[in-house]
């Protein structure tokens, strides 16, 4: 249904575009799911062996060590992002236009000659994030939010940080979010989408972002790997429908060295110091390769009611600019606790037809 609210609403947080009971059933025996799906999606392209074994996801790598697993009593695992190599020159301020041999001048020395300049402006404008920016990571997180629109409940979304992993040898955080549409508006469209995004412990930068939409009319695998050091990502993109209607994708593309991918960007503006009012982060988002900007302002603490009482929690106004066919970029505010945990305890979004809201109902740490 193209005017789905919820349809609006995963447009909204995933750039893209989940017949639930409880939201603890979100969380049964399909971890491995994912692992299936993107073997069978890369064996369907005929990925390289190269590029296969290089993103290979290996459980329980053997140096977890490196990292804690599970944080002290009431702390949240705060881990500084390791510096990126900086640029050698300065380059040109925002305020000004950049002379064309300014650039030039800084993409041969960092970057390989066809590199795109307009990413070594978002590598520019976001790195004071990454500055500031530190990873809060709870192994063990389970979080569930109900999603209304117009007063009607329309389905869920939950939250989940799994045991690391490794990817190429670097140790990751493995993020998942699940989102089913209601038993009531299953009826109408059901949608039941599983997301999951591989971080780098070092630097919080995506190694690998996946999302299995499963819905009334189609079937979607979108798998997406990004090669640092390479500056490239590889994106594979299959749909089918019910009238057997197949669709496929296969593209290579230029990544700039900082960037979130969309899911990770929630966790991403969680770790950013929120208690600073006023200051706005700008935070490339890859999405099938492709760079989306999204803003993110801190505009000081309100009380929030949620299910589980009222909790004080920080306001961060975001705005995404999205020149999509569907999506034209939106308006959204996310609500983080001001507690250790800085959990996120819901979300507002406005979209064509109106606003919908997410409210946190449950949370747990295992």
């Amino acid at each position: 249904i193209k005017g789905s609210p919820l349809k609006f609403l995963i447009l909204f947080l995933f750039f893209s575009s989940c017949s639930s009971t409880s939201w603890k059933d979100f969380f049964s025996s399909k971890s491995d799911i994912t692992k299936k799906r993107n073997q069978e999606l890369m064996k369907d392209f005929k990925v390289e062996d190269a590029v296969v074994e290089k993103f290979k996801v290996v459980e329980n790598p053997e140096k977890e060590e490196r990292t804690p697993i599970e944080p002290a009593p009431e702390e949240v695992v705060t881990t500084k992002a390791k510096p990126i190599p900086p640029i050698k020159k300065a380059i040109p301020s925002v305020k000004r236009v950049a002379k064309k041999e300014e650039i030039n001048s800084i993409k041969k020395e960092i970057y390989p000659d066809d590199y795109p300049a307009e990413l070594i402006k978002f590598d520019h404008d976001s790195k004071k994030a990454w500055d500031v920016f530190k990873a809060r990571v709870i192994h063990g997180e389970k979080a569930a939010y109900s999603i209304t629109y117009a007063g009607i409940d329309t389905g869920s979304i939950t939250l989940e940080t799994k045991q690391n992993t490794a990817i190429g040898g670097q140790e990751a955080y493995h993020l998942s979010a699940r989102i089913k549409t209601s038993k009531y508006y299953s009826y109408l469209y059901e949608v039941d989408d599983l997301c999951d995004s591989y971080i780098k412990v070092s630097d919080f930068l995506p190694l690998k972002f996946s999302m299995i939409q499963r819905e009334s009319s189609q079937d979607v695998d979108d798998l997406q790997l990004f090669d640092h050091e390479k500056l490239k990502t590889y994106t594979f993109y299959k749909r089918v429908r019910d009238d057997d209607d197949i669709k496929k994708k296969k593209k290579t593309r230029w990544s700039p060295r900082y960037f979130q991918d969309p899911l990770s960007i929630i966790y991403f503006v969680r770790g950013l110091p929120l208690e600073q009012k006023n200051i706005t982060y700008e935070l490339p988002i890859l999405n099938k390769g492709k760079p989306e900007i999204l803003t993110a302002t801190p505009k000081g603490i309100e009380k929030v009611r949620t299910k589980m009482g009222e909790l004080e929690a920080y306001r961060v106004e975001v705005v995404t600019h999205h020149e999509g066919k569907t999506l034209k970029g939106g308006e959204m505010t996310f609500w983080y606790a001001t507690d250790k945990t800085r959990m996120l305890v819901g979300f507002k979004a406005k979209v064509n037809l109106g606003a919908i809201s997410a409210e946190l109902i449950e949370y747990n740490q295992f």
